[in-house]
C-alpha cells in the first residue's frame, strides 16, 4: 500500500499517512491470510498459506519481476490487469468491507487513490509492456474530472476503463456521462464491467454468521454486475456509441444466454410499448453481438461445453491470478485439461478463447506474444486432452449452467 505514496498528489499525503497507520492495523488485501481464513475452510486456508503465501507467490501483486515469473510458470503470455482492491484509502476488498460493515473512503480520497494507482500501474507495466494491458481505475462522481483522467490514462498506455460503481441515485445512461462514452469510443478504450468494481455491494447486517453474509454477498456481486447490461442496451448507450467495446469480466459466462433471450422477448413479444424502437432500433442480442464480450476469468466445465451457444468469439479466458478462486490455484494446465480437454475443444477454438479474442478486443500484439508463448506456453496436444482421472476441485469446475 505504501508504494503508492510517491504517486499521490501532495494535497492527500497527510490523509494518506494517517490512513497508512490504520491500514497497518486493520488493512486486508483480497488474498491476505485474514481474508482467506474468513472465506475458506481451515484445511483449505492452511494449504493456501503453505503453498501460496509462504512460497512468496503473492509478491507478484506488486512486484513485476515476480509476476512475470509466476506467469511463465503457469504458461501465461499476457494479462489484462485490474485494481487489486488495494488502492490508496481502500482498507480492504469491497466484499470484506460489506460483510464487516466498514465505511468507504470519501469520493475525493477514492478518486485521488485511483489516480495514484493508475500511475503506479503504468510504471509496473513498463517492465514488460507487451505482456500487460491495464484497466484504469476512475471514479465517475465528477464527470469532468473523469473525462480528464480518461484522456490521461490513454497517454499512459491503458487499454480500457474499469467502470466504477455509481451512487444509488445515478445511472450510466444519463446524458452527463455521454462525454465519457464518447471519449472511450474515440480513444478505443474498452468499457470493462468487472464484478465488485462496477456495482455497489449491499451490506447484510444481522446475518446469522459471517459466512452467511458472504454467501448472500456472493450472489449480490454477480447479479449487480450482470444487471448493468440493460443499462447499456435499453439505456441507449450502445446505440449512441456503436464503436464502444464493452467487456463483462469475472461475471461468469452462462448468464448471457438467458439474459439475451429475455431481453429479446421484452423487445419483440412483451407488452412493452413499441416506441422502445425509437431508443433501441435493434434487438438486444444484436447489440451484444456487435459490441460486447466476456472476460471469462472464472469458468466452469459446463460453460466450455456450452461455448458455441455463449459464443466462442465472445469468451476471453483468464486465470484470475492471484485470487484464490482462480484456475491457477490447481495448476493452470490441470484446470484446462479438466475443462477444455474434457470437452474436446479443438485447437483453433481454444486459440480464439485463449488469445485471439483478447488480442482483437484489447489490442495485444500477437506476434510479440507468440515469441513469449514459444518459450513458456503449453503443449496444445497435452492440455486439450481429457485427463485420465477427472479432478473434483472445489470451486467453479462443476458449477452448473444457469438455466436459459
Amino acid at each position: 500500500m505504501a508504494d503508492h505514496r510517491p504517486y499521490l498528489e501532495s494535497a492527500y499525503l497527510e490523509d494518506f499517512d494517517a490512513f497508512l497507520t490504520e491500514y497497518s492495523k486493520h488493512g486486508v488485501a483480497t488474498f491476505d491470510e485474514a481474508n482467506v481464513t474468513d472465506r475458506l475452510d481451515p484445511e483449505v486456508a492452511a494449504d493456501w498459506q503453505k503453498n501460496v503465501t509462504e512460497q512468496g507467490r503473492l509478491d507478484a501483486a506488486w512486484n513485476p519481476e515476480r509476476r512475470l515469473a509466476e506467469l511463465d510458470s503457469e504458461g501465461i503470455a499476457a494479462e489484462v490487469l485490474f485494481q487489486e482492491f488495494a488502492t490508496p484509502f481502500m482498507m480492504t476488498s469491497p466484499t470484506r468491507a460489506a460483510a464487516a460493515g466498514l465505511a468507504p473512503p470519501t469520493l475525493d480520497q477514492l478518486s485521488a487513490g485511483y489516480r495514484a494507482y493508475n500511475r503506479w500501474l503504468a510504471d509496473f507495466r513498463a517492465t514488460a509492456p507487451e505482456r500487460w494491458i491495464g484497466m484504469a481505475a476512475i471514479s465517475f462522481h465528477d464527470a469532468d474530472a473523469a473525462l480528464a483522467e480518461i484522456k490521461a490514462v490513454k497517454e499512459l498506455g491503458f487499454g480500457g476503463i474499469a467502470i466504477p460503481a455509481l451512487t444509488d441515485d445515478d445511472r450510466l445512461y444519463r446524458p452527463h456521462f455521454d462525454k465519457l462514452w464518447a471519449a472511450m469510443e474515440e480513444l478505443e478504450l474498452v468499457a470493462n464491467i468487472h464484478v465488485a468494481i462496477a456495482n455497489t455491494i449491499p451490506q447484510h447486517k444481522g446475518a446469522p454468521s459471517l459466512t452467511a453474509s458472504r454467501a448472500m454477498i456472493g450472489y449480490d456481486i454477480f447479479i449487480g454486475a450482470r444487471n448493468l447490461l440493460p443499462a447499456f442496451i435499453f439505456g441507449g448507450i450502445l446505440e449512441r456509441f456503436p464503436r464502444l467495446k464493452v467487456a463483462f469480466t469475472e461475471t461468469h459466462s452462462d448468464w448471457v444466454l438467458g439474459a439475451l433471450k429475455r431481453m429479446d422477448h421484452a423487445y419483440n413479444r412483451s407488452d412493452l410499448r413499441r416506441d422502445i424502437r425509437d431508443t433501441v432500433p435493434m434487438r438486444p442480442s444484436e447489440y451484444w453481438q456487435r459490441q460486447c464480450y466476456l472476460g471469462s476469468s472464472i469458468w466452469s466445465r459446463a460453460e466450455i461445453a456450452a461455448r458455441h451457444r455463449i459464443g466462442v468469439d465472445k469468451m476471453m479466458i483468464g486465470i484470475d491470478f492471484p485470487h484464490m478462486e482462480g484456475a491457477w490455484r490447481f495448476g493452470t494446465d490441470n484446470y484446462i485439461k479438466a475443462t477444455f480437454g474434457t470437452e474436446r475443444v479443438p485447437a483453433d477454438e481454444a486459440r480464439q478463447m485463449f488469445s485471439e479474442n483478447a488480442a482483437a478486443v484489447y489490442g495485444f500484439d500477437l506476434e510479440a506474444l507468440n515469441a513469449v508463448s514459444d518459450k513458456i506456453g503449453w503443449d496444445a496436444d497435452d492440455v486439450l486432452t481429457t485427463p485420465e482421472v477427472q479432478p473434483s476441485y472445489r470451486g467453479d469446475l462443476d458449477r452448473p449452467l444457469i438455466p436459459s
